[in-house]
């Protein structure tokens, strides 16, 4: 069976509406009656199967024909997934469903899931979004992981290669945007701020006052490491030396006072500047791992009968 991520493999299935099914696919789509399978009595609409395959089938650029085990194989997984939840006494209340509403409204309305989100029945866009968080809360409390120091340590030496880096700097920076088009007053500005640094002055605490970048002014302007690129800003700061200010520097931006405050040369990371990136590779490998042995577990326990194995084709009729 395929590996597939509980939620990941609820939104598969619910999110049918996000792409629409194109008019080919109509006239060999299954009737609303006809039922593709049954999990523990529950009945599977081949519609719904049909469409998740049409899915699959575009990505994969294939024909819903070589796609329908698949689709249908998911299918009663998170059929099987939520029976496990609902008997575990798992519930999803209006709050987290209306929570999950706004995260996607986030993602802004050009994400395929806000697309969704504007496309499809509010109470059916309830209704799958709730099956997916009860999906999500039944793997979270079933799967554990606990990974060690030493299972780090033993990944940051295998994989050393992944680990390698070019040479970076870091610095923070000063930027004094164009206003109106007035380039001359931009300038003027950002030179009378440089005498300033020049005189003495801390950058930081300059950057903090008087820096237009929003994001970068209340950590003093910092940067963050980042490697050499052909920017104005990133070729400047790999001229200096640690300590040094730049002169005035124009961008697309606007004008800039760069300072670097680190250097880092090339070569592999140290381990406790990677260890939580490792931590969390492995805990999902852990997590995958142990969410296909419970989904095995629990469709071996479940009663499954498949009646539709092929597109359009009824278990027990004539092909």
């Amino acid at each position: 069976m395929n590996r597939v991520k509980g939620r990941m493999l609820a939104v598969m299935f619910s999110l049918l509406s996000v792409w629409g099914v194109s008019s080919l696919a109509f006239a060999e789509a299954p009737g609303k009656e006809q039922i593709a399978a049954r999990v523990n009595g529950k009945a599977l609409p081949a519609a719904k199967v049909y469409q998740l395959a049409e899915q699959i089938a575009k990505g994969a650029q294939t024909t819903v024909e070589a796609t329908w085990s698949d689709a249908l194989e998911q299918a009663i997984t998170t059929e099987v997934l939520v029976q496990a939840a609902t008997a575990q006494g798992l519930r999803v209340s209006e709050r987290e469903v209306e929570e999950e509403i706004k995260e996607i409204r986030s993602y802004g309305p050009n994400h395929p899931m806000s697309e969704w989100l504007g496309k499809t029945d509010p109470a059916e866009v309830r209704r799958e979004l709730r099956q997916s968080l009860l999906i999500e809360k039944f793997l979270d409390q079933r799967i554990k992981t606990r990974v060690t120091a030493a299972q780090v340590e033993q990944y940051y030496q295998e994989h050393a290669e992944q680990f390698e880096r070019p040479p970076m700097v870091r610095a923070s920076h000063i930027l004094i945007r164009i206003q109106g088009g007035d380039r001359d007053a931009a300038r003027r500005r950002a030179e009378e701020i440089l005498q300033r640094v020049r005189k003495g002055e801390d950058f930081a605490q300059l950057a903090k006052q008087y820096s237009q970048d929003s994001y970068t002014a209340p950590k003093g302007g910092d940067l963050e490491f980042f490697p050499e690129r052909p920017t104005p800003v990133a070729q400047a700061a790999f001229r200096l030396e640690v300590g040094q200010v730049s002169d005035v520097i124009e961008s697309p931006y606007g004008f800039h006072l760069i300072k670097v405050t680190d250097r880092r040369p090339a070569g592999r990371a140290p381990l406790q500047e990677v260890a939580e990136e490792i931590r969390s590779i492995l805990e999902d490998e852990q997590r995958e791992e142990a969410e296909e042995l419970l989904i095995e577990e629990l469709r071996a326990k479940a009663k499954i009968e498949v009646l539709m194995p092929r597109v359009g084709h009824v278990q027990g009729t004539r092909p």
